[in-house]
């Protein structure tokens, strides 16, 4: 007895099982080291030989102890109670128990015997489970697990509500029998197979409904792995006719406001050469006659009044004037419509502008252009040269640099223009402003043309200015 005694002592001390006597009062009486550390003492010898009211030290519910003592009373044990425990009345732990009376001490009062095996990995892998499964049934895309035979193993409510099945008429089924052999075999299995070989598959389908019709789905299959081999894989089905349909009405839309910007930027510049000609033809001439004929009135002076000094100085200020309003006449029409973009093409009229550039802001600006665009005249010459003009006026504005570098030349059958300052660099809030109206207008006139414009602003590095327009037939 002594030797078996001792054979149970060791096991009691090394089961890897929590293994505790208590009484029905709630009183501990004995446990062994592993039902001291799930009830979070470090040392076993740490735990009272007597542990009163053990509801309040262990169970978290008051109740549970109740449960657990009726079902000892009604049938004498009780098998994989499962409880919310605290650690030391801190830490909440899951604990499921099995016990069983082992002697009655009164018609009340009797002593119990059990084990107690900590789940809570357990039953936080169960919650993460049911968190994930109310995920999927509660999303709108469609989504199945599928084997290796094409068959349904998992669907949620959005995949079954879309086909308009139970569960039970899927589950087991293959999808050639859902959705017909013949869409299955030269529409869906070969993406199938990709992914059964390990690949992640993405692609678009239609597939008719009923009650709704015709759809476009945009479907992705993901491998699941045992072993190295892909046993399942996971479809995930996603409608896309509405974001399809909107996304082509806002592409649609985009491009009507693209012609609009390039109609309204062509109505501006017809504008702009219609009142140059206008001021060049009508006041430029006029203003030439009035030159003219304060000329023939001071000879007429120097004739007839030739003593008479303050009538010679109202007419030579009269003249000065005149001059200086021609002057301005000429800039004014060069500002509205270079001639010379028109009569010498765009390299010229790039030229011409950076030499008026540099006399009015007194910056070192220095200009390439490449081969064979001398001629280049048209919409997109004007483009280019808007952008120019802009791009410099903002040099001007905001980079404080003193030297630029204009570059114009062709790459990869597109005309590139490029504009690099040494200034303090342009920040990508500023690029991405919505009131950055001279942005917004340089970029509008590439898109314009199928083109693109970018910008590299670094802090005390400067800015460049990078604008492309395809060329075509005509262009070249």
């Amino acid at each position: 007895m002594k030797e078996s005694d001792s054979k149970l002592r060791k096991l009691f001390m090394n089961a890897p099982v929590g293994i505790f006597r208590a009484s029905s009062r709630g009183d501990l009486l004995d446990v062994n080291p592993e039902m001291a550390r799930i009830a979070g003492f470090e040392r076993f010898d740490q735990v009272p030989s007597t542990i009163r009211d053990i509801s309040s030290h262990l169970f978290v519910d008051s109740g549970t102890v109740n449960d657990f003592l009726r079902q000892l009373r009604t049938i004498g044990y009780v098998e994989n109670f499962e409880c919310e425990a605290l650690r030391r009345g801190e830490e909440h732990v899951w604990l499921s128990m099995s016990a069983r009376i082992s002697r009655h001490l009164s018609a009340q009062d009797f002593e119990i015997e059990g084990f107690a095996v900590e789940i809570t990995p357990r039953k936080q892998f169960e919650g993460l489970l049911e968190e994930y499964r109310l995920a999927v049934e509660g999303s709108e895309e469609l989504m199945a697990v599928i084997d290796r035979d094409y068959a349904y193993r998992m669907v949620n409510a959005a995949y079954l509500a879309r086909h308009g099945k139970d569960r039970e008429a899927v589950i087991g089924k293959t999808v050639g029998e859902l959705v017909g052999m013949h869409y299955f075999q030269f529409i869906i299995k070969p993406y199938m197979d990709r992914c059964f070989s390990g690949e992640n598959v993405v692609y678009e389908r239609k597939e008719f409904y009923p009650g709704i019709g015709t759809r476009l789905l945009e479907v992705h299959y993901h491998p699941l792995f045992s072993d190295s081999r892909v046993e399942k894989i996971i479809a995930i089905l996603r409608d896309i006719t509405d974001y399809r349909k909107a996304e082509n009405e806002l592409r649609q839309s985009q491009h009507q406001l693209r012609q609009l910007a390039k109609y309204l930027q062509d109505v501006r510049e017809q504008e702009r050469t219609e009142i140059a000609r206008t001021v060049h033809d009508e006041l430029g001439q006029a203003l030439t006659g009035l030159k003219i004929d304060l000329g023939l009135h001071e000879k007429q002076l120097a004739r007839h009044l030739p003593d008479h000094a303050p009538l010679f100085e109202t007419t030579r200020s009269m003249t000065g004037l005149v001059d200086y309003l021609i002057q301005f006449t000429r800039e004014l029409v060069s500002e509205l419509r270079p001639s010379i973009l028109d009569d010498l093409g765009l390299t010229a009229a790039i030229e011409w502008y950076i030499e008026k550039y540099r006399a009015r802001t007194g910056l070192q600006v220095y200009y390439n252009s490449g081969m064979g665009l001398e001629n280049l005249g048209g919409e997109i010459a004007t483009a280019m040269y808007r952008i120019v003009v802009e791009a410099l006026t903002n040099v001007t504005r905001h980079a404080r640099a003193t030297t630029v570098l204009v570059d114009l030349y062709v790459a990869d059958q597109s005309l590139v223009l490029k504009v690099n300052d040494n200034g303090i660099g342009i920040t990508r809030d500023r690029i991405h402003r919505t009131r950055s109206f001279g942005i917004v207008g340089m970029r509008e006139r590439v898109l314009a043309f199928g083109g693109t414009l970018e910008f590299d602003g670094r802090p005390g590095k400067g800015t460049t200015v990078r604008a492309r327009i395809p060329l075509g037939e005509k262009s070249r």
